[in-house]
């Protein structure tokens, strides 16, 4: 996403079976997690990428560090709906969020969809094929601080 300017499109193979987003048997299909991540994407990102900034602490992977925290924002062409993904990469830690949007903290009433399971390693598959999938609520946002439980992404849609 933050690349859109000149990524104009991406793929992914094998989009069914293997490792795809989608698994098919003979008795249905189960939607792995990669699906629900592209469809919240797809169904709840607005058209454009707006510059994000995010700072916090580090997650050590590997002897590199990362952000624990990682966020996308997006809004729809007037400027009114805005979207904000957020990736918390912390397996076991809750992470405290600050959103801003041109440096006003986020206040008032947002939808919220996050994809949680109830470990790092939850999963789907032909006996559980909806152990992991999408929880939509509604959240009261208060001087811009959300937390996001471990190891999530989450979706946050607010009208201006």
């Amino acid at each position: 996403l933050r690349h859109s300017d000149t990524v104009h499109i991406a793929n992914m193979a094998p989009a069914v079976n293997t490792r795809g987003p989608l698994f098919v048997h003979p008795d249905g299909v189960v939607k792995r997690p990669t699906f629900h991540v592209l469809s919240m994407y797809a169904n709840l990102l607005e058209a454009n990428v707006v510059d994000t900034w995010v700072s916090g602490d580090p997650l050590e992977c590997v002897g590199k560090f990362v952000p624990a925290v990682d966020a996308v924002a997006t809004c729809d062409d007037s400027m009114q709906t805005w979207s904000i993904a957020l990736v918390n990469r912390h397996a076991e830690t809750p992470a405290t969020c600050q959103i801003s949007l041109g440096g006003t903290p986020l206040n008032g009433r947002c939808s919220l969809t996050t994809l949680c399971g109830d470990s790092p390693d939850a999963y789907n598959d032909c006996a559980c094929p909806e152990h992991l999938a999408p929880i939509a609520s509604d959240v009261t946002i208060e001087c811009g601080a959300i937390t996001l439980p471990p190891h999530t992404v989450s979706v946050i849609r607010t009208r201006i």
